[in-house]
């Protein structure tokens, strides 16, 4: 380890039956500009170019030497710890890191020689800025950050913070934004959070240890090797095909097949794959994914978004925390219908051809596979408010939005609207997964969402040679997962081919309307906020969503 490592006061490596390590950076450049794996930059790396390095344990020298790990790093998995009590949440003990300042975004740090990184809610790692009247964003005091986001986590909007320069008031609800005034002058400026640039997973948390050596994620050259012989997930295990024939006498949705088995095959070495269905929620999945277009750049033309709000996802930030809620919660209720089961979880099959239980891919893909046990015009309503649409004028918008649906045949009789012409209103979501994430994202369940533990942990059943024909699977659909493809990538087929054909002028269409809803930069910043759990990406441009795209990429390359 570098010297600034090994003089550290907390200790980075634990050892235990498993690999264990508490990180608080995740990249770091070489001289040359070059994210280097942990391991690597370990190895190669300059001292005075990290702020630290995770150091092996002995355990994983003894069983892999330095240069095997710099030639292959392993893909370690890291957690974030967190002080809270035992349901998981955030404490208001924050804890906060300094590092060496730098321009992110459109922001500059002046004035300040050190960026302040503290912990939000369940552990996301963010600094405080201010904004000045020339429109440079500078960074908060150390000790002025630690007081704003212990009490953004323990729940407050309104409170003040005291420092060497005075007392300050700061409020989450205004009209343009968080704001703070001093107490004094009652001078008020624009806050914001960014959340720590330097998270290329982009993960919610990093919590999974494999259980075993079947459960570690393939990520080598040999192992991604072994995948790709080891073929699409769909026809693994001599997986019969014959449930394909049940859509043999509609062409569209035959080369809507072909095109998915096209696409599991050019993902097979990285990447898992899960079939999502449904029909009744797929205008919220579509707003969902405009929204997101506007605000993070997120690629609305190529798939639906299905859970958008960050803080849905305080409490169940993962598959671990939530089967332990299933467990302790929802089992002796409703069950993955329970309405905070819903907000964060979707159902799965792992196969094109999937036989059940409850699901046959093939046979759900005409109609799709939903509960209407729902009032979809009401959560329509309510994610129109949680985008600060004024309540006066929701009703409104939701009319336009059901009204571009009918125009581009997506079915919209949940909501009040016209069914789709041809009667198919299903959908079929396709969705890869990175393989090392797949524990931290899924599980393999049985029907109503109880666990399945002979297929338990899902990436060893996942990443062997195993016929997945019959099985389902639960995804925590975490908006942050699934803005990134670092992380997820998704493709959509719809049965009806009107729809289907327009789905991508829908999306412009849709997209355009948003645009015009949320209006100028400080609206977006807004809404962004809320949306994405109280911070902002480090890569944000309130101005261009073409940018925040762009951003986002630049901001998580390795």
């Amino acid at each position: 380890t570098t010297p600034a490592a090994s003089s550290s006061s907390s200790s980075m490596v634990s050892t235990s039956e498993s690999l264990d390590v508490t990180k608080q950076d995740s990249l770091t450049s070489s001289p040359e500009g070059v994210h280097l794996p942990i391991a690597q930059r370990a190895y190669e790396a300059p001292a005075e170019t990290l702020d630290w390095v995770a150091s092996p344990t002995a355990e994983a020298l003894a069983a892999s030497p330095l240069q095997a790990l710099v030639e292959n790093p392993p893909d370690w998995v890291f957690e974030r710890r967190i002080t809270g009590g035992s349901d998981g949440a955030a404490g208001h003990n924050v804890g906060v890191q300094q590092k060496s300042a730098k321009k992110s975004g459109s922001s500059s740090t002046l004035g300040s020689s050190e960026d302040t990184y503290a912990t939000v809610g369940s552990g996301v790692q963010g600094r405080v800025q201010v904004l000045l009247d020339d429109g440079a964003w500078l960074d908060s005091p150390i000790d002025e950050a630690r007081q704003i986001c212990s009490s953004i986590a323990g729940g407050l909007s309104k409170f003040t913070v005291s420092s060497q320069r005075g007392m300050y008031i700061i409020d989450l609800t205004g009209t343009g934004g968080p704001t703070q005034t001093n107490a004094a002058t009652k001078k008020s400026r624009r806050i914001r959070i960014l959340e720590d640039d330097v998270d290329v997973l982009a993960t919610p948390r990093f919590t999974v240890t494999p259980s075993s050596p079947g459960a570690a994620s393939p990520t080598s050259r040999s192992q991604r090797s072994l995948q790709q012989r080891y073929g699409p997930q769909s026809r693994r295990g001599k997986a019969p095909q014959h449930q394909l024939e049940v859509i043999s006498r509609d062409p569209h949705a035959v080369k809507c097949f072909e095109t998915l088995a096209k696409k599991e095959e050019e993902f097979c070495g990285d990447w898992a794959v899960f079939y999502h269905s449904y029909s009744c929620a797929a205008l919220i999945y579509e707003v969902h994914a405009a929204v997101a277009a506007v605000l993070f750049g997120f690629d609305s033309g190529r798939s639906p978004l299905p859970r958008l709000l960050v803080n849905d996802f305080a409490k169940t930030p993962d598959a671990a925390s939530l089967l332990k809620r299933f467990r302790a919660e929802f089992k002796s209720k409703r069950k993955d219908h329970e309405p905070e089961y819903r907000k964060v979880a979707i159902s799965a099959m792992c196969s094109l051809v999937a036989l059940g239980p409850e699901a046959s891919t093939p046979i759900v893909f005409m109609f799709g596979y939903s509960e209407k046990d729902v009032s979809f015009s009401g959560v329509l309503e309510n994610l129109l408010e949680s985008c600060h649409v004024p309540k006066g004028k929701i009703k409104k918008l939701a009319q336009n939005v059901i009204a571009l649906c009918e125009k581009h045949g997506l079915d919209a009789s949940p909501f009040g609207g016209k069914k789709c012409r041809s009667g198919k209103p299903g959908h079929l979501l396709q969705i890869f997964i990175k393989r090392r994430l797949l524990d931290d994202l899924a599980y393999a369940s049985k029907p109503y969402g109880s666990a399945d533990e002979a297929r338990d942990p899902i990436s060893k059943w996942l990443n062997a040679d195993s016929n997945t024909n019959y099985g389902q699977a639960r995804i925590v659909a975490h908006p942050k997962s699934f803005l990134s493809d670092k992380c997820v990538q998704m493709h959509v087929m719809s049965a009806d081919p009107t729809f289907h054909g327009s789905r991508q002028r829908f999306q412009a269409e849709l997209t355009q309307l948003f645009m015009g809803v949320l209006g100028d930069s400080a609206t977006r910043e807004r809404v962004a906020t809320t949306i994405y759990g109280g911070v902002l990406p480090a890569w944000w441009n309130s101005g261009d969503a073409v940018a925040n795209k762009k951003g986002k990429t630049d901001g998580r390359k390795r």
